[in-house]
Formats: C-alpha cells, sequence, structure tokens
C-alpha cells in the first residue's frame, strides 16, 4: 500500500515537475495566436483571390493598414474561439476548419456569380443540400476529409501539448479545473475588444466612419461588393455588409407621411376613369422568368462565336411584340431578388438583402402580382422547376397572393433538358399549358425555369453548334449558348400553342440574369461593358391586338442614348427599367385597373427607370419627392410598421 502510495507521488510529484507556470503558458498563447492570426488573414486573402499568391501579396503592399486591422479583427476572432474553448491548438484547429468552409463557400460563389460570400447568403443555410448541388462534389468531399483531418489533427496535438506543459488540476474544485474565470475573463475581453473595433463598419456611423476610414485607409464602396472586398480585404468587406442587413428608416417616416404618399397617389387611381376591370382585359396572364436567359449577340465584342444567331425566335418576337431589355439588377445568380422586384413592384435597391428569405417570411402578407389578380378573382399558380424550399418559395408563395405552388416534386411535366440536365424549359411550358386548360376560371401564373442555371454544362451537349472564336475557347459559355438556343426553340413551340387558344392570354417574358461567364465585361474598365452584364431580354407578348402606344420610337432610343447602353437588337420599342417597373408596364399596355402602388411606380420609373446599385454606382438615386416616397413606401412595407398595408 505505502508503495502504490509513494508511486502516485512520484507520478503527480512528476507532473507538477513539468507544469508550466501560468503566466508563461496565456504570453506564450497570445504570441502564438498572434502569429497565427497574421497567416489566417493572409490565407483568407489568398482564398479570396481564387488562390492568387502574387495579386495577394500586391494587396498587402497596396493596402498594408487594412490588412493590419484585418489581422487585429482575425486575432481577435481567434482569441474569442480560444478562450471558449480554453484548448489553444484545438481553438486553433477549429477556427481553420470554419476559415476552410467559408472560403470554400466564397470562392465556389465567385466562380459561379463573379460576387463575393455575403452576410446574407447564409439566409439559404436551409437549403445547403440543393445549393450544394450546383458545386463539384469532389471539391466537396476534399472539403470535409480536410475539415475532419484539421480537427483529429489539432485535437491530438492539443493533447500532447497539456501533457507535456498542462496544469496540474489534481485536487482542485470543478470551476478551477474547468477554468471558469479566466474563460470567461478572456472571451468577454475579446468580444469587447471586438466589438468596439469593428462598431464603425458594421454600423456606418458617419462621425466615426470618417475619422477610421481616413486613419485605416479602408475605402467602402456600398454599391459594388466586388470592388469594396478589393480594396478592404475580405474580413473588413464582411463586416461592412453585417451592417446592410436592416433598412434604416426613412427621415420623417411616421403614419402621417406613408398616408399622406398614398392620399396623393390614391386621388391619381380614383381620377383615372378610363381602365377596365383587369377580368374584361385578359383571361390569363404568365409570368415567365427563363432562368439565366440573356442575348450572346450582345457580348460579341468579347466572346465573338460561329454558327449564327443562338435566338432566331427572340428576333422575330422582338419584331412583333412590345420588347427591350431589362437591367438586372443581379449579375450570375440572386433569381430571388429579381423575382421579389417583379412580382411586388418594390425595389430591393434599399434594402440590398433577400427578401424571400430575409423578410417576406416573417410578414403576414404582401401585395404582389398574384394577390391584385386574385381581387379580380383570377386563379394564382406558381410553377418552378426546382425544389420548392430554396428561397423559401414555399412560404413566400402564399403570403404573396399564390393559391397553388407546383415544384419539381409535383410537376406532371418534369424531362431533363438533353435527358440529363435540369427540367426543360418544353416540360415547363407543357405544364402551363396544361394549367391553362384545367378550368375555365382566368388564370395567373407565376413561372421561373431552370434549364440554363449554372452549371452551365449540366445538360452535357454533344453537339455545340456556337463556338466561340478568335480567342481560347470557353466550354461554359458554348454549352449555354447551346442551352439558350434550345430555350429559344421551345419558347418559340410555346407561345405558337398560345395563338391557338380563344381565351386573350398575355405573357410577360424576361431573363433573371446573365451567366457568370462574362468576366471581360464585369472587370472592364468601361462603364459601357460593366452595363451590358446585367442585361437581359424582355417582351410582353398577347394573343390578341394589344396597342403599345406607352413609348414611341424616338423616346426609346433617347433613353437608350442617355443610359449609354450599346443594343445591338433591332426593334427595341420598350425602355431599358429594372424589374420593379415590368409588372406596371404591363398593366399599362392592358389598359387595366391597377393598385395605387402603380402609380407611384408610374413616375418612379419615369425618373429612375434603372434603380439598381450596379448601374447608379457611388451615385444615390433622384433625390426628389417621387424617390424619397417610393424609399419610404419600400422601407414601411418590408420593415415597417406596414402602414400603406392598411389603407389599402
Amino acid at each position: 500500500m505505502a508503495k502504490k502510495q509513494s508511486e502516485a507521488s512520484s507520478s503527480c510529484n512528476s507532473r507538477r515537475r513539468y507544469t508550466m507556470p501560468s503566466y508563461l503558458r496565456v504570453l506564450l498563447s497570445i504570441i502564438f495566436l498572434a502569429v497565427i492570426s497574421v497567416l489566417f488573414t493572409w490565407f483568407i486573402e489568398v482564398r479570396h483571390r481564387m488562390n492568387d499568391v502574387s495579386a495577394t501579396c500586391e494587396w498587402i503592399g497596396e493596402y498594408p493598414l487594412p490588412f493590419c486591422y484585418s489581422c487585429v479583427i482575425m486575432f481577435l476572432i481567434l482569441s474569442f474561439i480560444v478562450a471558449v474553448c480554453w484548448r489553444t491548438f484545438f481553438g486553433t484547429g477549429l477556427t481553420f476548419a470554419i476559415i476552410s468552409i467559408l472560403t470554400y463557400i466564397h470562392m465556389e460563389k465567385y466562380k459561379a456569380r463573379q460576387a463575393p460570400l455575403l452576410p446574407e447568403d447564409f439566409q439559404m443555410a436551409g437549403n445547403l443540400g440543393e445549393v450544394a448541388s450546383f458545386v463539384d462534389v469532389w471539391g466537396i468531399v476534399r472539403l470535409v476529409l480536410g475539415v475532419i483531418f484539421i480537427l483529429i489533427g489539432s485535437g491530438m496535438l492539443e493533447h500532447y501539448a497539456r501533457k507535456l506543459m498542462g496544469r496540474d488540476t489534481h485536487g482542485m474544485p470543478w470551476w478551477q479545473r474547468w477554468s471558469i474565470i479566466p474563460r470567461v475573463t478572456f472571451a468577454l475581453l475579446a468580444a469587447v475588444a471586438f466589438l468596439l473595433s469593428t462598431d464603425f463598419i458594421i454600423h456606418h456611423k458617419q462621425s466615426s466612419t470618417t475619422q477610421y476610414v481616413d486613419m485605416l485607409k479602408v475605402n467602402f464602396v456600398g454599391w459594388n461588393q466586388i470592388e469594396n472586398y478589393h480594396y478592404n480585404g475580405f474580413l473588413i468587406g464582411f463586416l461592412y455588409n453585417l451592417g446592410r442587413l436592416q433598412m434604416e428608416p426613412p427621415e420623417d417616416y411616421d403614419e402621417a407621411h406613408i398616408a399622406e404618399i398614398y392620399t396623393e397617389y390614391n386621388d391619381l387611381k380614383e381620377a383615372d376613369v378610363s381602365r377596365q376591370n383587369l377580368a374584361n382585359a385578359v383571361d390569363n396572364i404568365i409570368i415567365i422568368l427563363d432562368e439565366t436567359f440573356y442575348d450572346p449577340e450582345l457580348f460579341s465584342k468579347y466572346y465573338p462565336h460561329d454558327g449564327g444567331d443562338p435566338l432566331p425566335n427572340l428576333r422575330k418576337i422582338f419584331q412583333k411584340y412590345p420588347s427591350g431589355y431589362m437591367y438586372s439588377p443581379e449579375y450570375g445568380g440572386g433569381t430571388a431578388n429579381v423575382e421579389f422586384e417583379i412580382f411586388t413592384g418594390l425595389s430591393n435597391y434599399w434594402a440590398n438583402s433577400i427578401q424571400y428569405t430575409n423578410t417576406i417570411p416573417k410578414l403576414p402578407s404582401l401585395a404582389s402580382a398574384a394577390s391584385w389578380a386574385r381581387e379580380s378573382n383570377f386563379q394564382t399558380t406558381a410553377v418552378h422547376a426546382y425544389d420548392g424550399s430554396v428561397y423559401k418559395r414555399n412560404i413566400v408563395y402564399p403570403k404573396i397572393g399564390f393559391e397553388e405552388f407546383i415544384d419539381m416534386h409535383s410537376l406532371s411535366h418534369n424531362e431533363l433538358e438533353n435527358g440529363r440536365g435540369y427540367i426543360s424549359d418544353q416540360s415547363v411550358y407543357q405544364q402551363i399549358l396544361d394549367i391553362l386548360g384545367s378550368s375555365d376560371r382566368k388564370k395567373l401564373i407565376g413561372v421561373s425555369t431552370m434549364q440554363n442555371h449554372t452549371p452551365y454544362d449540366s445538360a452535357g451537349y454533344t453537339e455545340l453548334n456556337y463556338k466561340i472564336s478568335g480567342r481560347i475557347p470557353n466550354n461554359s459559355m458554348e454549352h449555354s449558348m447551346q442551352s439558350l438556343h434550345n430555350a429559344d426553340r421551345y419558347l418559340g413551340e410555346f407561345l405558337e400553342e398560345l395563338d391557338k387558344l380563344d381565351e386573350k392570354t398575355v405573357v410577360l417574358w424576361f431573363g433573371d440574369h446573365t451567366a457568370g461567364i462574362l468576366g471581360d465585361y464585369t472587370t472592364s474598365p468601361d462603364k459601357i461593358d460593366t452595363d451590358l452584364a446585367h442585361l437581359t431580354p424582355y417582351f410582353i407578348y398577347a394573343n390578341f391586338d394589344l396597342d403599345n402606344n406607352l413609348f414611341t420610337e424616338t423616346e426609346v432610343k433617347k433613353q437608350y442614348a442617355e443610359q449609354k447602353l450599346e443594343i445591338k437588337a433591332k426593334n427595341v420599342d420598350l425602355p431599358t427599367t429594372t424589374p420593379n417597373c415590368l409588372v406596371n408596364t404591363l398593366y399599362n399596355l392592358l389598359e387595366a385597373e391597377k393598385p395605387t402602388l402603380m402609380y407611384l411606380l408610374d413616375k418612379v420609373c419615369a425618373v429612375e427607370p434603372i434603380l439598381a446599385r450596379a448601374y447608379l454606382e457611388d451615385q444615390a438615386p433622384a433625390d426628389n419627392a417621387v424617390m424619397r416616397a417610393y424609399e419610404m413606401v419600400n422601407y414601411d412595407l418590408l420593415s415597417g410598421k406596414r402602414y400603406w398595408a392598411k389603407f389599402e
């Protein structure tokens, strides 16, 4: 017995012999974390620049203060995680695993959309499975294996490090063994220091922001997050966007001002007695968002191709029906933001968030083209050729007035493009025809297709008729153009079927954004090029006479000249505008009674036809009563007290 006690005492003394003093352990940990923070920041910036080490070094040389400040932010984040874990090496490994995951997501998004990772992207967390299907499966496998290796390796390193220089906790009470006091103290210090040092970025406080911006030489670019991240680095750019998730109330926002705005435009509505009821104007309304449908002929400057025009049917449609080019506020993705503007007539300019995931699910309802049609006893159906949970459409559509939602799981026609891509536009158009023939009730159908979605080679075409000429072949673009050509053919066939209907049917059709493979345009120093990367075609078809007297040819040409947009297509007779104006244009062409909001839109779309950050850049929208009223109504309906909804 005495021998065992002696051995235990010897073992205990051995542990005590190798125990490192607490102050030295803390000091070495701080030095270690400081060095690691610099390495982690450098790693983040390399990944942000798509693993371009030389570009990262150039940025550090050109912007040393933002880099140093990013290192401080990284040190505070790392210190907080390590303090909570109270495991220096494991906490470091956990932080590196998180960084690896975030930067991988950033790189995949940038490859698809030429846009950096933003805080609002995490509102899609509930759809990780569906989003993951758009990226390289083996890339995800490598990422998962790498994260597991990092966590296991850092855990083993922590274990052996603590055996070598850890504390002797024998006989200590639990709160000392678990280091509750120092753990909480250091975690709070790191958190408070982080909040204090980043407050001017996150909350955009004008008084302090100017002071610190000048001191740190950062350059916030609110309208262009590619440039914002480029100048300031990933960490500062990401933190800047945290403060943009919530709309700020406009000056003088209150119920009295909303009532005043509503009264002004409702008086215009009541005075406009020439319009007919929507049900008398048309039998069927179809609003079609054609995924990633753009016009390759606009991009022949940098991407010329052989094989002729991929969109012959669209050219014929442009000649026959009111048509033009929409300035999409998005590029390469962000479909839900375009869809939101189309249906509601509101703008995402001020919120700059994903309203489908961030706002609308929290609202009791939101007026839209669907709810307006229901007021005239239209049957309202939404069709989407993908999973209905993506962008929370299954929650959003009922709130904006759709009675029925048909997604990929309930489509009667779900044939894949070329047998292996996404559900084809042809299948979606057949679904629409089935809905139109399902009853005698008047119908509004909202449609979002998927055929042209990234990855652009998903259909695996064996024959590509449109080869990029005069430069290095671009396989993604050649597949994209082939898909566009097939979608154009399906569109022509669909309109031929509508021509046969006895019911008066109108179609508002548009592409939501261009493909995220137009890098020579998005990175061009010429604003005309960067604006072209946002243009998609739109038209309003009707199988009855539609009197297009809204805009004269001279007015449209004048507008294009003022906007300096080089449109090569002929027969464009509708102005370039953002999605928020399109349904109002449809109502005006139909000469149908419309809600009060559209009388405000009449003026908004005249004074600011392109309300998009990419177009306006660092210039604010027109400063006049119309735009101030529109901003206030947007805030009221999306983030405010919703006084407007009470007046309707």
